[in-house]
């Protein structure tokens, strides 16, 4: 079986976690990081964001993960990788791997040694050799989807178990999936009309998934040389929830719909938007439920979004 490790690369609110929860069926031949990168992004000494600036002072602490650099979280990734019985599954943000826009020199002082003298630089934190040796899945989702749904995060009753009440325009992760999705499939070596090869790019809309759940997740797992059981779209024991509240607490609030879930199965036509709201709907429907101002940042939200998502969903997997 082939042992690259799977990681599958997103921006926020994607619907990835209910996707991680199909792949954490497969603990078994899968070793599953939820969002390792995170820990070093957001709590560690080389932190990247700039969330900790309106976190309570405790916050960082709390987390016990203030010690996590970003060589230590690579390290837990390689290391669980020398299982031979199992193959690494890791899912993450692409803007925890990729410096967003108000820090786009930044280099953690903890990879340094893993750099190749005058190594050429990549886009992202992480040196090239070990960029490539992932298998990379890219997922997206529409931004009049995943924008508002990030809002909810940060109002009640959801912020309440955040801690959170401000979307964060540069952690959102659309245009840094665009960037890496270019250097690592670079225009002028491929085209929208993708052929399936052990070096296809695998990309893949939300939309889709939600459609027909086991048709995207079949073919994903035939291109991963991974099996596939029907079983893994229902997880409804205790032993599941459990083990997904293990991965999923330490961003409490942001997960509550995917941990109190026990299947991905098919949504209804009108739920998957194959009938999408026009633009004076969709700013209709978010005042109704936001208010004018919320609605009117979801808007500019969405927009600046936009484009890059159009680009990044003309090379979706086709089953």
């Amino acid at each position: 079986m082939e042992k690259k490790p799977i990681f599958v690369i997103t921006h926020s609110r994607s619907c990835s976690t209910a996707f991680e929860r199909v792949f954490m069926t497969l603990r078994d031949i899968l070793s599953i990081h939820h969002e390792p990168f995170g820990d070093a992004f957001y709590f560690g000494p080389e932190k990247i964001s700039h969330a900790w600036q309106r976190w309570p002072p405790n916050k960082i602490v709390k987390s016990g993960k203030s010690h996590y650099t970003y060589d230590l979280v690579l390290q837990n990734v390689l290391d669980s990788g020398m299982d031979p019985t199992k193959r690494v599954f890791l899912k993450d943000m692409s803007y925890h791997i990729i410096p967003p826009s108000h820090s786009p020199n930044a280099r953690p002082p903890s990879l340094q040694q893993h750099f190749a003298p005058n190594e050429a630089p990549n886009p992202t934190l992480l040196p090239t050799s070990i960029l490539r040796s992932f298998r990379f899945v890219f997922l997206i989702r529409k931004p009049s989807s995943a924008i508002p749904s990030l809002h909810r995060c940060f109002i009640p009753p959801l912020s309440s178990l955040t801690d959170e009440h401000t979307l964060d325009p540069t952690e959102l992760g659309y245009r840094e999936l665009r960037i890496l999705f270019d250097y690592l499939y670079p225009p002028a070596s491929r085209s929208s009309k993708v052929v399936a090869s052990d070096d296809e790019p695998l990309l893949i809309d939300a939309d889709d998934l939600l459609a027909d759940p086991a048709a995207v997740i079949h073919s994903l797992c035939t291109r991963l040389s991974l099996p596939y059981f029907p079983s893994m779209l229902s997880w409804p024991s205790q032993d599941d929830h459990d083990y997904a509240l293990s991965l999923f607490q330490k961003y409490a609030g942001y997960h509550q719909d995917a941990l109190n879930s026990t299947g991905l199965r098919p949504k209804p036509v009108s739920q998957i938007g194959q009938r999408p709201q026009s633009i004076e709907e969709e700013n209709k429907d978010w005042e109704l439920k936001y208010g004018n101002e919320a609605a009117n940042m979801i808007r500019e939200v969405v927009d600046m979004c936009q484009d890059d998502y159009e680009y990044l969903r003309q090379f979706r997997m086709q089953l």
